[in-house]
């Protein structure tokens, strides 16, 4: 039987358009705020310069909130851009006019700050000190401040400060503006300014490169790190932010990144970093050319001197009760390995020690990240290379992770002991020296790198101020041969003005 046509096609033709027009307003309707990011295929992140959040060398880019953003951007299948302010109020007036799509500058979630921003869950959590310059007056409570107290405008600082007023109401603020926390740190260290307020992770990172600052007392107690957001109805991003960083604490980044920027920042000395400063500038000079010669694809040159200073602090005849000597401190055994003749050799020495650290580090297993097979490397360097991999196992036995740093760094110990060491297949090893020689290196490191920076940045100063003085004595030197050539008597320009003056006065003479 024939298929009969509809008997009421003006209700067929209606449900036809009523569909239409539902898809019509639905592609037609506003795109969300992570649309409208993942359509233009970037994610903008607001931040400062500073070695914690966010550092560029020229070759690399460094931070912890650079590391996270990138992450985040990864995970959203965007390209993450990058946009570096000099100070927080600009940062923050950034946000509030839709420049940037989000903060991640290592930013404290204040009271104040949390009523007008949404944040992230926390990714790590830092107190306030007061710092001031060693040697001089040192307060230790609030109500001993007799000077004033330097702070970034917008900063978590200056909140802090102006809530304070209402108990200690001769509170002198010094309130700076675009400025920042490097900048900061550096006045009290060259006693431009007497107090400041800054984050405890910045001081503990700035101490390795100015020792004469100094921790007055605590003004805080610990604070949530936090990214930031506008408090906008459209919540996409903001659940976007929630659910990536869920996700960076399940699978362990970011507790990977806070080993990586934080787990070497132990107890300050202030002498031996006074000392290692000094050296870099009277010592380090002698030998660099040497650690960049013998530098591998592994070991740059800069750790390749951390390492160098660690273990002999550059002293090529160094020696110890052990039978380790020389700049890299090799035993006999690890020279004759590698083909090293003369280990109180300088060069050899160097060399020596480069070509052994690279092979501990193309030894490890793959299973653990490249960027922490050198701290792997280092502990190898310093206990021997079966005792890391019991301490490995012993990582493993208390169900942590072989392959994470900051799991093994905290097993290290344990080597010390009967109970854990008699399940190993090496035995006792002094892992705790183990662990406190790979933070001293780390240290050592992050402190040498900033003095190279600084270094070259003084240099570049002083090369475009010998190239502008340069040009200076040049135009000065043509001005001065542009004049002696038109005073001189046998010059045309002088013979040409002189016929001209005789033109203009024989009229005169007539």
């Amino acid at each position: 039987m024939p298929c009969k046509s509809s008997k009421h096609p003006i209700t067929w033709l209606f449900v036809s358009f009523a569909f239409l027009l539902l898809t019509a307003c639905d592609s037609f309707s506003p795109a969300t705020r992570l649309e409208k990011i993942q359509n233009r295929g970037e994610i903008r992140m607001g931040t400062i310069n500073d070695t914690l959040t966010y550092s560029y060398d020229g070759s690399v880019r460094s931070g912890v909130d650079y590391e996270l953003g990138k992450q985040f951007a990864d995970q959203l299948q965007v390209k993450l851009t990058v946009n570096v302010y000099p100070s927080y109020e600009a940062l923050f007036r950034a946000l509030d006019n839709d420049k940037v799509d989000f903060l991640g500058a290592g930013l404290t979630l204040t009271p104040k700050r949390a009523q007008k921003y949404r944040s992230s869950p926390p990714y790590y959590y830092v107190s306030q000190k007061v710092v001031y310059h060693k040697g001089t007056y040192r307060p230790r409570k609030v109500e001993d401040i007799n000077a004033p107290v330097s702070v970034l405008k917008n900063s978590s600082h200056q909140e802090t400060l102006e809530n304070l007023l209402e108990e200690k109401h001769d509170l002198d603020i010094d309130v700076l503006e675009n400025e920042d926390p490097e900048t900061l740190l550096r006045k009290v260290a060259e006693k431009e300014i007497t107090f400041a307020i800054v984050d405890s992770s910045t001081l503990a990172h700035k101490q390795r490169y100015y020792p004469v600052l100094t921790e007055a007392f605590t003004i805080t107690e610990e604070q949530p790190v936090s990214w930031l957001l506008k408090r906008l109805q459209d919540d996409t991003l903001y659940a976007a932010v929630i659910e990536f960083m869920g996700n960076r604490y399940a699978d362990q980044s970011i507790a990977k990144l806070e080993e990586k920027y934080f787990g070497h920042v132990g107890r300050f000395d202030f002498v031996d970093t006074k000392i290692f400063l000094q050296r870099n500038k009277s010592t380090l000079p002698k030998f660099e050319k040497l650690f960049k010669k013998h530098a591998t694809a592994e070991v740059d040159w800069l750790l390749l001197a951390a390492v160098s200073y660690q273990e002999s602090h550059w002293n090529p005849k160094a020696k110890s009760p052990t039978g380790v000597r020389g700049m890299m401190m090799l035993t006999q055994d690890t020279a004759d390995h590698i083909g090293i003749a003369d280990r109180l050799d300088p060069e050899q020495s160097i060399k020596g020690g480069a070509n052994y650290l690279t092979q501990l580090i193309k030894r490890l297993p793959d299973s653990i990240p490249d960027d922490e097979k050198i701290w792997f490397a280092l502990a190898s360097y310093n206990l021997g290379f079966g005792h890391l991999m019991d301490a490995r196992r012993i990582t493993s036995m208390r169900k942590l992770d072989p392959d994470a740093w900051s799991d093994v760094k905290e097993n290290l110990p344990l080597l010390h002991e009967k109970k854990w060491y008699s399940k190993t297949r090496y035995g006792y090893a002094r892992g705790r020296e183990a662990q406190q020689y790979v933070n001293n290196i780390r240290q050592y490191l992050k402190t040498l790198s900033w003095f190279v920076a600084e270094r070259t940045k003084q240099q570049e100063a002083q090369r475009l101020a010998q190239a502008a003085k340069a040009k200076r004595d040049a135009e000065l030197k043509a001005t001065l041969a542009a004049q002696e050539a038109l005073q001189s008597p046998q010059s045309p320009q002088s013979n040409a003005a002189k016929m001209i003056a005789e033109e203009i006065a024989k009229p005169l003479e007539q």
